[in-house]
């Protein structure tokens, strides 16, 4: 089966809706950077929905993390930043229907919740990271073989 959060950032970043949101920053399946100088999105698989063993119906995250408005330089709110990457997110994988992975594997998505507005502190209290978490049902499907 296809790493399906490595599937979800390839889509998210061929969308130019979305990259034009990113401000320069990056697209990841890995962690935050420390320190964080530009917005930077995650994607991770976060759970299995239903009984099916072979993994097929996986729940994604997508998280946008943003630094705060002193060390970023962009000249929009942090909170608005993340919402927005969040929000686009929600609109372009909602309606991701039939996403071809290969010969064999294609993947459709359905919203579940979120955008929801967070602050991580953990940095410390003058390193706030604004974050606006969405998460998706991610189907992937094994494609018919026409003969």
């Amino acid at each position: 089966m296809p790493y399906a959060p490595g599937e979800i950032r390839k889509f998210l970043l061929q969308q130019e809706v979305f990259t034009d949101l990113l401000h320069g920053g990056k697209v990841t399946t890995r962690e935050v950077p420390d320190p964080l100088a530009r917005p930077h999105v995650t994607v991770a698989a976060v759970g299995h929905v239903g009984d099916d063993p072979m993994l097929r119906r996986l729940m994604i995250q997508v998280t946008p993390w943003v630094p705060g408005c002193d060390i970023s330089k962009i000249d929009e709110d942090p909170d608005v930043t993340a919402w927005n990457l969040a929000a686009t997110a929600g609109e372009l994988l909602g309606r991701a229907k039939n996403i071809i992975i290969d010969d064999l594997h294609a993947w459709s998505a359905t919203w579940v919740d979120g955008p929801i507005q967070l602050y991580d502190t953990n940095r410390g209290a003058d390193k706030i990271l604004y974050y606006a978490p969405v998460r998706f049902q991610i189907h992937l499907r094994r494609r018919a073989q026409i003969i």
